[in-house]
């Protein structure tokens, strides 16, 4: 079949009445030729969408388009009768195309604010100059410490401002002030990343917004000066708002590498997670205290060219301070996974519960997306992580060491019967950083 005459095919397919793309699939799947078509649709985050038709035919079928098409279509896509603008032939790519700053009007007011969390990134596939896919994920909020959020917050955790001393009292109003501002819905926030201008999906009704996208290998070097490391994310403000709001992708160029998955609280930071009181005041009232050994450890580990990812059953609203933490005690920087709250939940428990079901949701894509790489993952007794890892350890090969930081004062035999199946050099149970055996 001719390019051309694909493209009639295709063309003649979307045409015809309520035509869906399981169909289309079943039809086209085995042509490779490329065509692009401007589809108008709800759905999209600008008016029009250029998407990479194939690679939605291509797909549909085993994952949603979504992912295809940058958060183009969010739903199976049924196209009426006359959906389609024009359609051209040629190479094109599966993603929105980027728009000229210039035309970009920004949805952030003088009053909102843009956090972007550190996220990954990585080549499409193992060829040396093959795209990449990013990840980004933010939050649009409006600062301020709105009275009802502080007082639900003091009655969810209980803590008696009056008896706090001036600098706790501090602490508290700054950390309780991210639990208590005003998220903004449906912001729609323009980024530039990689020289690129790309609009995000409308911001949910707790502010978050995440998306992929794809860069080829040109920009991203570009934009890293070919170092490959990191890489730059800014939200675009209005003309007349001379603030900066930027964030940080991490970038995984190669495979095979190192990944260490490590959690925070009780691993690399003193919470007493085990104590509920000690946490909350640890949480809200005190300076964050590392854990003695483990930022000199973690150095040592990524001058190997190591990559971190931290993983905490601790709240969203917790990543300002606990960024500012690693950065001020000097551990890597890494990608951070946290978990969704919100103050109409109304229950303390939710607020840092460690739930397995989490922990492994967030661990286990970091497995599938680089399955040729080796992970080590750290934690502590506190709570579930050696259940939570030994299950991974089982399902996945690559995991080649966990180790887990004694809080419990436990023997190692306590711990024989959760590993139970694992090689004993898969698993190491530590009081001191210094006993954490070599990294293989």
């Amino acid at each position: 079949m001719s390019l051309n005459s694909h493209a009639v095919h295709i063309c003649h397919a979307l045409w015809e009445p309520e035509a869906d793309l399981l169909t289309l699939h079943d039809r086209y799947l085995h042509h490779d030729d490329l065509c692009e078509s401007r589809v108008p649709t709800k759905w999209a985050s600008t008016s029009e969408c250029l998407v990479n038709l194939n690679d939605v035919l291509y797909n549909v079928s085993s994952r949603g388009p979504t992912y295809q098409n940058g958060g183009c279509f969010m739903n199976r896509l049924v196209l009426p009768m006359l959906s389609i603008i024009f359609l051209t032939v040629g190479n094109a790519n599966s993603q929105l195309h980027a728009q000229p700053q210039s035309e970009v009007k920004s949805p952030i007011k003088a009053d909102e604010q843009v956090t972007f969390y550190p996220t990954l990134g990585w080549r499409v596939d193992q060829s040396p100059n093959a795209d990449w896919e990013i990840n980004l994920h933010g939050c649009i909020f409006e600062p301020g410490n709105r009275a009802d959020g502080l007082k639900l917050l003091r009655e969810l955790t209980g803590i008696d401002i009056e008896k706090l001393t001036p600098e706790e009292l501090k602490l508290f109003t700054q950390r309780a002030g991210l639990f208590a501002v005003d998220h903004e819905r449906g912001k729609a926030v323009p980024v530039q990343v990689g020289g690129r201008t790309f609009t995000m999906p409308e911001s949910e009704a707790n502010g978050h917004f995440e998306r992929p996208i794809r860069l080829t290998n040109a920009e991203v070097n570009a934009a890293t000066g070919g170092k490959l490391g990191e890489l730059s994310v800014a939200a675009i403000l209005r003309p007349d708002d001379a603030r900066t709001m930027t964030g940080t992708v991490h970038l995984v160029p190669r495979s095979p590498v190192v990944h260490v998955v490590s959690d925070i609280d009780d691993t690399i930071k003193i919470s007493q997670v085990r104590d509920k009181s000690e946490l909350l005041w640890n949480t809200f009232c005190r300076p964050f205290r590392p854990t003695p050994g483990m930022a000199e450890l973690y150095r040592s580990w990524a001058a190997e060219d190591v990559r971190f990812h931290y993983v905490s059953a601790s709240p969203w609203q917790l990543y300002s301070p606990l960024s500012a933490f690693v950065s001020e005690h000097k551990f890597p920087a890494g990608s951070f996974e946290m978990k969704h709250f919100r103050l109409q939940d109304r229950t303390v428990l939710n607020l840092f519960s460690s739930q397995e079901g989490y922990k492994r949701s967030v661990i286990e894509p970091l497995l599938k997306q680089f399955p040729h790489d080796r992970f080590v993952l750290v934690g502590d007794t506190g709570e579930q992580d050696p259940k939570i890892y030994a299950g991974l350890a089982r399902d996945y090969p690559q995991v080649s060491q966990i180790f887990i930081r004694n809080v419990t004062q436990q023997s190692t035999d306590a711990f024989r019967e959760t590993f139970q199946g694992l090689a004993a050099d898969r698993w190491q149970i530590f009081l001191e950083p210094t006993e954490i055996k070599i990294l293989r």
